[in-house]
């Protein structure tokens, strides 16, 4: 259950760092890939709703939990894919803080 409370918080704190990249881009006039930000945090909702529909349904039990690779799929793929989505996003927005300047 942890591990669901874990998923929402990581969605929510990308939908802020999204909301933050959003204006930054608008200040720098950059195109709006803060949407995959935005993508990235229902990914991860979608891993945290999966991970509670399936433990609080009748395949809770964890032997064959972990051998449904739907499962294996939605709830540890869909928050990979959202995460890595967000890092590139993050990465093009905020990488101008760690660039050299002369």
């Amino acid at each position: 259950m942890l591990g669901v409370i874990g998923l929402v918080a990581m969605g929510s704190g990308l939908m802020v760092f999204g909301f933050v990249s959003h204006r930054l881009g608008e200040v720098l006039r950059a195109s709006p890939y803060h949407y995959a930000l935005y993508l990235g945090a229902v990914c991860v909702w979608g891993g945290a709703l999966t991970r509670l529909l399936f433990l609080t349904g009748s395949l809770a039990s964890f032997p064959v939990l972990y051998q449904n690779s739907i499962y294996v799929l939605l709830a540890y793929g869909l928050p990979a894919l959202g995460v890595t989505l967000a890092l590139l996003a993050t990465w093009y927005y905020w990488s101008w803080l760690l660039a050299e300047r002369n």
